[in-house]
């Protein structure tokens, strides 16, 4: 019998287990419905689904796709394996990058302690081979997916599938714009606000912005914080200054930081900050003597580059484990909607910034 004091949700699980024990529900008997419970039981639906997802997370029940919850089969691991797999699709430059092995480490970690295991495809920077990916794996053998897009806004065709298909998933890093999706990113704009504060707290007044991808709305969002940061301290932008596309002739800023026209350039993530130090250094820049450098994402290695690099730090192992979260209360009925959950970010000063030198 359920003990009356417990709470309502754990009176909902005592119920179901008895009916269990005493085989009023059999191994792959599907149990009743959310509604269903909440009437017999006299609770709220909410209390219903937290029961399931407690008795999911035991290995008591498991749920299948549109057709509800039914009774786990202990001597059985098959049914288990099966709806307790995540495909993590990740399209980017290269599957040891540290940021990426981070997120990895992030998502593990957390689907490991809900007995969930993670299954890694890794696509090379490439769009339509994430949705060629979706359409060939067997959806079915998945609880969810997790997706590190190359270019979301491109991605809309596939998404819209999984939307209308009820599969749950959770994008990472960026999104597209216009389509409500679940996804976890870090706070962009104000980390970038708080990087460009930085520089003009140093002296600089001639600051400039250089892209990497500038169609993803990770990119964007930086972009925005750079410029509200100029705006509130009334600096006026300077349009050619601001480098939005991929390619930067590195050479041609050579006469413009002589005549100090720039003084700094805040780059949109490490990859294109490291590439800045090691092209203008070559060229025989002094770094941060003639421009000071920051960056955006704190790499491994940024700390260790020619000249160690100031940036913005984001937290890759958070941003798997929050995404992995998120997913399981997908799965598990408990979160609804298109959901945006921001991490905070934090700023990390190293050798490639300095005051603004007198003339």
């Amino acid at each position: 019998m359920a003990r009356k004091n417990l709470p309502k949700y754990e009176l909902v699980k005592d119920y179901i287990i008895d009916h269990i024990g005493a085989s009023q529900f059999k191994p792959h008997d599907r149990i009743p419905s959310e509604s269903e419970l909440a009437e017999t039981l006299d609770v709220s639906s909410i209390t219903v689904r937290k029961a399931l997802s407690d008795l999911v997370n035991e290995g008591m029940i498991y749920r299948v796709r549109g057709k509800g919850s039914f009774v786990a089969d202990k001597k059985s691991d098959v049914q288990s394996s099966m709806s307790r797999l995540v495909v993590f699709i990740i399209s980017g430059t290269e599957i040891y990058d540290s940021s990426y092995m981070q997120i990895i480490k992030g998502i593990q970690s957390l689907l490991t302690l809900h007995d969930y295991r993670l299954v890694i495809e890794f696509i090379e920077n490439n769009v339509q081979q994430e949705d060629e990916l979706i359409s060939k794996i067997n959806l079915s053998d998945y609880s969810g997916l997790l997706i590190y897009s190359s270019d979301p806004n491109a991605a809309k065709s596939y998404l819209k599938q999984l939307k209308s298909g009820r599969m749950p998933f959770v994008m990472l890093d960026r999104f597209p714009n216009g389509m409500p999706v679940n996804c976890v990113v870090c706070n962009n704009q104000d980390g970038a606000y708080e990087a460009t504060e930085y520089l003009i707290g140093l002296g600089h007044r001639h600051i400039g912005f250089a892209a990497y991808d500038y169609h993803l709305s990770s990119e964007v969002d930086r972009f925005n914080g750079y410029r509200n940061a100029l705006a509130d301290s009334d600096i006026e932008e300077d349009s050619s200054i601001q480098f939005l596309e991929k390619e930067l002739d590195y050479a041609a800023l050579l006469p413009r930081i002589r005549r100090k026209e720039l003084t700094a350039l805040f780059c949109v993530n490490d990859r294109k900050a490291l590439e800045a130090v090691e092209q203008l250094t070559t060229l025989g820049v002094h770094i941060p003597e003639e421009i000071s450098i920051m960056g955006f994402d704190d790499f491994a290695g940024s700390r260790f580059s020619k000249v160690p690099l100031s940036t913005v730090k984001q937290d890759f192992d958070s941003l798997g484990s929050e995404s992995a979260k998120l997913l399981l209360d997908l799965i598990d009925g408990c979160a609804v909607g298109g959901k945006k959950i921001m991490l905070p970010t934090s700023l990390v000063i190293r050798e490639s910034t300095a005051p603004l030198a007198s003339p």
